[in-house]
């Protein structure tokens, strides 16, 4: 099948309990069996400790190779008052929900919302969102191909009454699964896939937002970065990603060890990933990695705690490769530490600004759900 666009996510300015109510009365007047999941809670507070106990232990796996920068791995101090200026005036991030609603059969009929957005910061006045770069919607997450024809009728409703319809068991491509007989009558499989769908929708909405800074923000303010939280996933200039759930290890024997055992304040080298399909320049010379530059920072102190505490990775664009300018934005990360946002459990990676723009999306995410019973 030939690629298709990012799948279609619309606005809602409708609570979801009235959007339910409506379908459900459609469907009982149709004498439709559905079993209601509305105090089942949020798929963000149980899907994560389920996946982890069903992912197979990693082997065999080539180490990634790298292309070092400043040397060997090893552990720099940041130096310099990092208490006043920051560089740093734009943040990004997005949230979601996604949220069980009903089962039909074996088909668990899914809501995903989420919502993404922008955090501008002037000095001498209240952080506020950028209007023109956030996105709120919602779709609901239900196979097309289970031939239960209850499904299709609760389709063709929710579709009858303007909402958006995407299929877990399709790929960004638009192809199904190669198990997608089997799939589609896996109850917990087709959760967990509703649940990578709602995350698949924030990351495009994320990576929208990014685009239209890059386009329409960054190019009238040239003298100012933006900080994005995860990955950076294309060499965007004067953008930040900072990832906080190292779920990869680049490094291995005395250079792992160096990173684990980071103080609070240091960095390590910085280094670029290089790519497996990297070519040879016509003098025979290695071609310089085009991929972002990557390093990693000990943002509080880990004594007592797991090797990973409080440790996140910083990736900028390749453009990013000097001491100096790494040095630089470390000092910028570290000044937005504070103030400390304790009162989330995530707070020893969690940058201020990044954990008062959550607060704000949450909301936008909150309006819909008024009234649910389960959040």
């Amino acid at each position: 099948m030939t690629e298709q666009s990012n799948p279609v996510v619309v606005a809602t300015s409708r609570r979801l309990v009235d959007q339910v109510s409506s379908i459900r009365q459609t469907l009982a007047r149709q004498r439709i069996p559905v079993a209601d999941m509305s105090r089942s809670g949020s798929l963000e507070t149980r899907m994560s400790s389920l996946q982890a106990s069903e992912i197979p232990p990693r082997t065999g796996v080539v180490p990634l190779r790298i292309e070092k920068l400043e040397g060997s791995i090893r552990s720099i101090r940041v130096d310099g008052d990092t208490s006043r200026h920051s560089g740093f005036r734009y943040f990004l991030d997005g949230s979601q929900r996604t949220i069980p609603v009903c089962r039909v059969g074996l088909t668990p009929i899914v809501v995903g919302l989420s919502a993404a957005g922008i955090l501008y910061r002037e000095i001498g006045r209240q952080p506020a969102l950028l209007g023109e770069a956030t996105r709120v919607s919602q779709s609901w997450i239900v196979p097309r191909g289970t031939g239960d024809p209850h499904v299709d009728e609760l389709i063709r409703e929710i579709e009858s009454s303007g909402g958006s319809v995407i299929d877990p068991l399709v790929n960004r491509h638009g192809d199904r699964l190669p198990d997608y007989d089997h799939l589609v009558g896996d109850y917990g499989r087709l959760l967990s896939c509703a649940y990578d769908v709602a995350g698949r929708m924030r990351g495009i909405q994320e990576q929208d937002a990014l685009r239209h800074w890059a386009e329409s923000i960054s190019p009238g303010d040239p003298d100012h970065w933006i900080v994005v939280d995860g990955r950076l996933l294309t060499n965007v200039p004067r953008a930040v990603g900072v990832v906080k759930e190292l779920l990869t290890q680049h490094l291995s024997g005395r250079e792992a060890v160096s990173l684990f055992d980071l103080p609070q304040g240091h960095r390590t080298t910085a280094f670029r990933y290089v790519s497996t399909f990297h070519e040879p320049g016509p003098d025979g010379a290695t071609v310089p990695s085009t991929g972002r530059t990557m390093w990693y920072m000990r943002l509080w102190s880990a004594t007592g705690m797991d090797a990973r505490h409080s440790l996140i990775r910083i990736e900028t664009p390749n453009e990013v490769d000097s001491s100096e300018q790494i040095d630089e934005i470390s000092r910028w990360i570290l000044t937005e530490r504070l103030p400390r946002a304790t009162d989330d459990p995530r707070w020893p990676t969690l940058l201020y600004p990044i954990h008062y723009l959550e607060r704000i999306l949450k909301r936008r995410l909150s309006e819909i759900t008024t009234g649910w019973p389960s959040v």
